[in-house]
């Protein structure tokens, strides 16, 4: 009897510990390759014209106050910080657009407004304490990106890097980031990133400067380049074009891990209507955060609850240009979230403009079996994430004349 309950006692010893095991592996697959839930949405009748900065923010109250409205409705009223700062803008544009969209970033803000708080990581706090802050100087520009060119810019690829990312920024330039023209359409990269000063690491700022002075392909901002500050890069980068690259016809966004089929996008986007706008990806419907705190894409449910929106995978997607002066004014209007893609999804609802799925987007990787086949990727527009070395063969490979598939 006594050996009977000893092996009662194991057994779910055992299987607590097996459980915990299971937990903590799923936590780490959700870290690397969260669940996509793809939707066949298709783009909107929606198609805004070609427009300057100005002309953007004197037309978003006339022309997004329904898509707004809806976004409206789509958040949920919660003490949450994000879901009532949302809300307050919301109430404020009630009274006026004017005055709803000022962002101050003269002291931090207010910790007291955040339950929790001192429970929350070191860069959760500084983005809570620093998210009205937008304007940052640009330490390393290129003003002649998009016009070096007869035709304007038809493809900007806009690459988000880390200043020590060295490698993986060359395999991009001695790959499928080559700058040139495709059939005769003008494509330009740019790499994006904060500045190269960390709390622990080497400074690497003058390393940068010269790359730059050697490739002239890099935007650098005086901000800390950390994950929670990808949604202030991409604001800064569409201040950025609005500036110095207002003509492009297509964007795509992508970090510097992934693997594009240049050509093969340049032709699809060449088969497209370019009087409707677009945002293409792989699309994630019917997400919600991540509750998982070892998660980089952790979100504590005292700062967000509720869905979210249908977005396209920021591994990499592409939108029109024309898009870049909507999006930049409805910005305004949408306090920044620290999960980049979740932030441009909130955004392109606010227009009222739905991601469209395609299937060449494979921003959570393909079967194990195919991720050394230059066949599939040939097939393919986009795949993350693949590493400088895999980058450089595939892109040898699919570029031989002599590969039958």
């Amino acid at each position: 009897m006594k050996g009977s309950r000893c092996v009662t006692v194991a057994t779910a010893l055992l299987t607590l510990v097996a459980l915990k095991a299971y937990i903590e592996w799923s936590a780490e697959q959700e870290e690397r390759f969260p669940t996509p839930h793809e939707a066949n949405w298709r783009t909107s009748a929606f198609t805004p014209v070609q427009a300057t900065v100005e002309d953007a923010v004197a037309e978003a109250p006339l022309r997004f106050n329904a898509s707004l409205q809806q976004l409206r409705q789509s958040i949920q009223k919660s003490s949450a910080y994000w879901n009532r700062k949302q809300h307050q803008i919301f109430q404020a544009l009630d009274a006026g657009w004017k005055n709803a969209s000022a962002h101050k970033c003269d002291r931090p803000r207010d910790a007291e407004r955040v339950s929790n708080f001192g429970t929350y990581s070191q860069l959760y706090r500084d983005f809570i304490l620093y998210d009205e802050c937008r304007s940052f100087p640009l330490l390393i520009d290129q003003p002649s990106k998009c016009s070096c060119s007869k035709n304007s810019t038809f493809l900007l690829l806009a690459i988000k890097s880390l200043p020590g990312n060295f490698a993986a920024r060359q395999a991009v330039r001695d790959s499928w980031g080559q700058e040139g023209e495709h059939d005769g359409l003008p494509v330009r990269t740019v790499f994006l990133m904060g500045t190269a000063k960390g709390r622990h690491g080497p400074n690497l700022q003058r390393m940068v400067e010269y790359e730059s002075q050697t490739f002239g392909d890099i935007l650098m901002w005086d901000f800390e380049d950390t994950f929670f500050n990808l949604t202030l890069k991409d604001f800064l980068f569409l201040n950025w074009t609005l500036e110095r690259c207002r003509d492009v016809r297509f964007i795509l966004k992508g970090d510097d891990d992934v693997f594009i089929n240049t050509p093969k996008v340049v032709d699809y986007l060449s088969s497209l209507d370019n009087r409707k706008p677009i945002y293409v990806g792989q699309v994630m419907a019917n997400a919600s955060p991540f509750r998982v705190r070892k998660s980089k894409y952790y979100v504590p449910e005292s700062y967000y609850v509720g869905p979210y929106p249908a977005y396209a995978g920021g591994g990499g997607y592409i939108f029109s240009g024309m898009l870049a002066p909507w999006l930049h004014a409805i910005s305004q209007y949408i306090p920044f979230y620290p999960i980049d893609d979740v932030y441009t999804g909130l955004c392109f609802q606010a227009l009222g403009i739905r991601p469209e799925a395609h299937a060449g987007f494979q921003t959570f990787d393909i079967a194990e079996k195919d991720r050394e086949n230059p066949c599939v990727h040939r097939e393919l527009l986009l795949v993350h994430q693949r590493s400088p070395h895999q980058t450089l063969h595939l892109w040898k490979q699919i570029r031989d004349p002599s590969l039958t598939c």
